[in-house]
């Protein structure tokens, strides 16, 4: 397999470790903010695949749909997620049952000691908070050559621009990147309108597929074809 692909794009919430529940995690810990979170899903939702060039734009209208679902001001609304909830959803990932995949440090070293370039791709900031709160060291995330969220951008997952300027950022063609995600419909679909090839990991709560095409594989599985090469 390895030596189909010369670069990776992981996703980080649900393929670098299982994000199965974190949505009920994440309420219960916080049901006084439960119209926030849920602003937070629709519309987050609601513009799946929406590109809006600047993370300014970005922000100025998810910001605007979400405080008018809770209602709040957009002010209040922006200042709970980028100092609150962020915070949040990093604490929730320090609870057992969202540790990190088994041997991602061994599977980072491997395809880093054969020159495949690794970037992570997230719908959320905080990536290497969150990382570590799941159990993934900074010895882990140093094997990467970017790491990056959907607010860095301003567009949000399937939406072809990040991906593309991920690519180049490794420098490597798209046809030559394998994106790694447990969602078709975001990471897959992501991969598919840049002609890149992608790999669904399975989560104890199963994701559609939305294109018989790909392999579909446990995480254990992956990391073993690649291991053993």
């Amino acid at each position: 397999m390895s030596a189909d692909f010369k670069a990776v794009i992981f996703d980080f919430d649900g393929t670098l470790y299982d994000n199965s529940g974190i949505a009920k995690s994440l309420i219960l810990m916080r049901l006084h903010r439960f119209f926030f979170m849920r602003a937070e899903r629709k519309v987050r939702t609601s513009l799946k695949g929406r590109d809006f060039e600047t993370p300014e734009n970005f922000k100025r209208e998810y910001y605007k749909r979400a405080a008018a679902l809770v209602p709040c001001s957009q002010k209040r609304f922006a200042f709970w997620y980028e100092s609150r909830y962020l915070r949040h959803m990093q604490k929730a990932l320090g609870q057992k049952k969202f540790r990190a995949r088994p041997k991602t440090r061994e599977l980072f070293q491997a395809l880093h000691d054969r020159g495949i370039k690794i970037a992570l791709y997230s719908d959320y900031a905080m990536i290497p908070e969150r990382a570590a709160a799941c159990g993934i060291q900074s010895d882990t995330l140093s094997l990467c050559q970017g790491i990056y969220s959907s607010d860095d951008f301003g567009c949000l997952k399937p939406a072809p621009r990040a991906f593309l300027q991920i690519a180049a950022n490794l420098g490597a063609r798209p046809k030559d990147c394998l994106v790694v995600g447990d969602r078709d419909d975001t990471d897959g679909m992501g991969a598919r309108l840049c002609g890149m090839k992608f790999i669904q990991i399975k989560t104890k709560k199963p994701r559609d597929v939305l294109d018989g095409s790909h392999p579909v594989m446990e995480w254990e599985d992956f990391v073993e074809t690649i291991l053993g090469k």
